[in-house]
């Protein structure tokens, strides 16, 4: 009769570390992805984009960043609060995330600004990614509550060579990129 107490004690173990194992998966994602969007978070994407940089300069290889921002994104957050804002940027999450090569790192940089980081891209190519993910961003269309939002954007593009500066320098190239982008 004490095979019975034996059975039950490991099966008790056997499921505290299956819980357990399933609590250390969830911190590891949480740790790396953006809690509303589900994306790559920003400490992750500069994490991401230092090891492109380092790549760049030791390999030779080239990649590029771009830097996105929605035009609409304070209206919508205004006129149908912050909830409409958190499931338009996850609904734009997704369909920026179906529009990019398997390999490429998608984030969600803070509000409503994503980084993309190409990896082993040429330039030419990521300007024609910039480009239909500029047209996917126009002809998004958000509903919310009976209403229709359009939903515009602006992408900067930078590439990432073996003079590319640290990332944070890189990223605020790609921001004044977009910023140059948005004002034209």
């Amino acid at each position: 009769m004490r095979l019975v107490p034996a059975v039950e004690r490991e099966l008790q173990e056997a499921a505290s570390r299956r819980l357990r194992r399933q609590t250390e998966a969830t911190i590891r994602h949480m740790a790396v992805h953006d809690a509303l969007t589900g994306l790559t978070n920003r400490y992750e994407f500069e994490r991401r984009l230092r090891e492109a940089i380092d790549s760049a300069r030791e390999r030779e290889t080239v990649h590029a960043l771009l830097y996105l921002d929605l035009d609409q994104f304070k209206i919508i957050n205004d006129t149908s609060g912050h909830e409409a804002g958190d499931e338009l940027l996850r609904q734009l999450g997704q369909v920026l995330k179906s529009r990019i090569r398997e390999g490429d790192t998608l984030a969600r940089l803070g509000g409503d600004e994503f980084g993309l980081l190409l990896e082993g891209c040429q330039f030419d190519h990521a300007l024609q990614m910039a480009e239909n993910l500029l047209k996917s961003l126009n002809q998004f269309h958000f509903a919310w509550q009976g209403k229709v939002f359009s939903v515009g954007g602006s992408i900067g593009l930078v590439p990432i060579t073996a003079g590319s500066g640290s990332p944070r320098e890189v990223l605020s190239a790609a921001d004044m990129s977009c910023y140059v982008a948005k004002d034209e």
